[in-house]
């Protein structure tokens, strides 16, 4: 370890700049502290502020680990854009250091094909493949990146991965990019780059005493867009059952029986069915109390509160009870059925789906439930309370260390480093002390005051409590902004309702640039490109558009947050109070800070960007101040900022880039 110590020296001192690389000395403390937090057995956690270049400060000390210890390392983000990126990063930085590791990128099962799938689908006569599937299987395409972008999203779902088991899928062996991936990953002593998702997965197995899905020699983990790790984790152990979702899996494990057996079990499939109307409507009907009974408005939420009192639960076990029925007689009657390759994943599928609601309610007090509407869609959605253990449990106190990294990490910039990263400790029970280390912020090196200002309204109806007019009043304002940077702006929102209900206006006037919004799945990247291409256009998103998406190559003067990104009520959230006992506000404003952060690294991304990023929300004005407005304004990396719009044109016209 400290002969590895000074080869990172050498490296960053003498030999980086050989190779024409930059000298960042946030970059080689990183380096060097990640490397003293292996000598000392420790975990580790930093904020890297954007520009500090925080990929080669991890992947130097990194790779020479894995090539001494001859071990595996995983690296694991939460985007497959960074994937990529660091795919890159690292055949960029191993020629540096004379080492040749193999490396691994593992996405997602369902960007990769499934060439069973794929036939079964291809030979279906209802089926209408579209030109631009069947010429990329001709061509051999084994990803969805290779397809065509035209390629709709609803038929990708249809062929590719979907329930992966190396038992199962072992037929496909030979042919199935994602089961060679799989595979090699047993036993790579190489680099792992996969998502968070799958790492968490990896552990889970492991700490419960079963084969992990990577090599177990594996025991340095980094864990970067680190922010997103408890979301991660408790997506990870959160089910989601909806009423059509349930439907269509019975359907389809009816449907797997032979058609003498589908009228034994008909009568229980119609019990199911008949359960499963009385729970969901009993569901709807506990959301439409909330909107109607909430002192906010409600109406743009999309999480409400389960309510275990009245009918709900009898429902709800009656409804689990119905399915097991089902399952049982279901697997009952596959058991009989000795055809050969018949599958019956679905019929296993509604098998589990018992199995988890009967787990939800023998363990009911330790869950957190909640409903989820996404549009005339109800799920039923829960996972554990105790999400800050379990991460703990599984990053921070097993055999393996972990680096943890982002550009958004802090929620202070005072105070001890317990309290600046504080938010983040009590999300992921962090060991802060003798078994983790907690570095000091490396702030970002760009000149955010010389190249940026942020305007910020004082003068706006409240979003929630007057939204109607927050809204009419909000578009006369984003209007007003994009006409000093004649667009050339990405528009980001906390609310989808928000961001469709201003595209709407928006698209009914005659501007002089093009309005593009935020589509589902892979249809974005169609608006993406456009967005890119058009000097001028401007992009409404929400959700990862603060921080996911690339628009690597845009011109880009003028970052629009419309609406601070205060979460709307919110179980999540109001457990997450109950369990710290602090006050509401104390939970939501080192979040709504750490997601502004988010934001305003969309517009400076490197030593020569230059631009204004407006706020269109009225909360963070000066007077009257609310209680949080000197932390928040203290945290944010641009400090010079106004509320008037003339100051504001003043300052964009400045720039070098209005000028070109």
């Amino acid at each position: 370890m400290y002969s590895m110590s000074e080869q990172v020296s050498t490296f960053f001192w003498d030999e980086a700049p050989q190779h024409g690389l930059e000298m960042r000395e946030g970059q080689q403390d990183m380096s060097f502290e990640i490397v003293d937090a292996l000598i000392n057995d420790q975990h580790f956690a930093i904020e890297a502020g954007v520009g500090i270049g925080k990929s080669f400060g991890y992947l130097v000390p990194v790779l020479l680990y894995s090539k001494r210890m001859n071990k595996p390392v995983i690296i694991a983000t939460s985007t497959i854009a960074l994937q990529e990126q660091l795919w890159r990063d690292v055949h960029a930085v191993m020629p540096l250091l004379g080492l040749n590791r193999d490396v691994i990128l593992a996405k997602g099962q369902t960007h990769y094909l499934c060439n069973k799938r794929a036939d079964e689908y291809m030979c279906d006569p209802k089926a209408d493949p579209p030109d631009a599937l069947k010429e990329g299987i001709k061509q051999g395409y084994e990803e969805r990146k290779d397809f065509p972008e035209v390629l709709p999203q609803g038929v990708w779902d249809k062929v590719n991965v979907q329930r992966f088991s190396m038992k199962n899928c072992s037929s496909c062996e030979k042919k199935c990019k994602y089961y060679k991936v799989r595979a090699a990953l047993k036993f790579t002593d190489g680099v792992v780059l996969c998502n968070q998702d799958f790492l968490t997965q990896h552990l889970m197995k492991l700490r419960r005493g079963q084969e992990g899905l990577i090599n177990a020699a594996a025991d340095l983990l980094v864990v970067d867009e680190a922010h997103n790790l408890d979301d991660k984790v408790r997506s990870a152990t959160t089910e989601r059952f909806g009423q059509g979702m349930l439907f269509g899996m019975i359907k389809s494990a009816f449907y797997e029986l032979r058609s003498f057996d589908q009228s034994s079990v008909s009568g229980e499939k119609r019990e199911a069915e008949s359960a499963i109307i009385a729970f969901y409507n009993c569901l709807k009907a506990q959301v439409q109390k909330q909107i109607n009974e909430a002192e906010q408005d409600m109406r743009y939420a999309d999480r409400f509160f389960f309510d275990n009192n009245g009918s709900a639960i009898e429902l709800l076990t009656e409804m689990n009870a119905a399915i097991h029925n089902l399952s049982s007689s279901i697997q009952i009657y596959s058991s009989m059925d000795f055809r050969n390759n018949r599958s019956f994943a679905v019929s296993d599928d509604l098998d589990a789906v018992s199995e988890s609601l009967s787990e939800l309610l023998d363990q009911i007090d330790d869950m957190l439930i909640w409903i989820e509407q996404h549009g005339s869609n109800t799920e039923l959605v829960y996972c554990p309370k105790n999400t800050k253990e379990i991460v703990s449990r599984l990053y921070f106190n097993g055999d393996e260390r972990t680096i943890l990294t982002s550009a958004t990490l802090t929620n202070a910039t005072s105070g001890s480093l317990e309290e600046q990263y504080s938010y983040f400790i009590s999300n992921t029970g962090f060991p802060a002390g003798d078994r983790g280390c907690l570095s000091e912020p490396k702030p970002s090196p760009y000149p955010y005051d010389e190249h940026a200002m942020i305007y910020y309204c004082d003068d706006l109806p409240h979003p929630t409590r007057e939204h109607e007019a927050f809204i009419e009043k909000g578009v006369e304002r984003l209007l007003e902004i994009l006409s000093i940077s004649n667009g050339k702006a990405l528009v980001l929102f906390t609310a989808k309702t928000d961001m469709e209900e201003v595209y709407s206006i928006l698209s009914e006037k005659n501007l002089p640039y093009k309005i593009l919004m935020q589509q589902p799945g892979s249809s974005q990247d169609k608006v993406l490109n456009e967005f890119k291409e058009d000097t001028n256009s401007v992009l409404l998103g929400t959700g990862a558009y603060w921080e996911g998406i690339s628009i690597e190559g845009k011109s880009l003067s003028n970052v629009i947050i419309f609406r601070l990104p205060f979460p709307v009520p919110d179980p999540i959230i109001e457990y997450k109070c109950s369990v710290a006992k602090d006050a509401l506000m104390d939970v939501r404003v080192p979040e709504m800070i750490i997601k502004l952060k988010q934001g305003i690294g969309r517009l400076i991304r490197n030593f020569t960007d230059t631009g204004i990023v407006c706020i269109i929300d009225r909360r963070l004005r000066d007077e009257p101040p609310e209680r949080y407005h000197d932390i928040t304004w203290d945290s944010l990396p641009i400090k010079n900022r106004t509320s008037s719009l003339g100051e504001l044109r003043k300052f964009y016209e400045g720039l070098p880039s209005a000028k070109e």
